[in-house]
């Protein structure tokens, strides 16, 4: 009886054995392949979390004092100095260049279009030309036009996945979220 039980033990121990030994030259394997695939910057992109969270690499020119800025007040430095490399490291990226076209009303100023927050400009020719970079997120601040407000959006075929070259966009008294600018890589 005692035979019996050995026997089995020792079958079922040497099937778990080999079943481990497969499991673990798969793994190997299937570690190897997905190393090989990462050495390829396109794949890399799917792969890693880290290379979809870290954007896109940016120098930054050797040369950038930020006591060349003149400071108006101590309570204001800070806020000064961000601004101006907040300024200097957009120089770097390349940017491309859109037209928001107010279709009705006609050319009103009481309509602003907002990058990131801040006023670009009116539509007091009708059209604004402003040049965006890859996740800029704009507004039409429409709150002030009492009759319905149509826009839209030329992005000159560039090679933008969003805004959408074309798209109508339609509001009256509130905030037209366009969105976040998003580049074809």
């Amino acid at each position: 009886m005692e035979n019996r039980n050995d026997r089995f033990r020792r079958r079922y121990f040497n099937s778990i054995d080999q079943l481990l030994i497969k499991l673990s030259a798969a793994a190997v394997i299937l570690l190897l392949v997905c190393q090989v695939l990462l050495l390829n910057s396109d794949a890399r992109r799917y792969l890693s979390l880290v290379d979809k969270l870290e954007g896109e690499q940016i120098t930054s020119p050797a040369t950038m004092y930020a006591a060349d800025v003149p400071l108006p007040d101590p309570a204001e430095a800070m806020n000064t100095v961000n601004k101006v490399f907040a300024k200097s490291m957009r120089s770097l990226r390349s940017g491309k260049d859109i037209t928001i076209r107010m279709i009705n009303p006609p050319a009103s100023i009481d309509a602003v279009v907002t990058v990131n927050g801040k006023a670009m400009g009116n539509f007091s020719k009708g059209k604004v030309d402003i040049t965006l970079y890859d996740g800029d997120y704009i507004e039409i601040d429409a709150t002030k036009i009492k009759k319905p407000a149509q826009f839209i959006i030329d992005t000159h075929k560039n090679d933008m996945v969003f805004p959408v070259d074309g798209i109508l966009l339609e509001g009256q008294n509130n905030l037209i979220v366009v969105g976040k600018v998003i580049f074809r890589r």
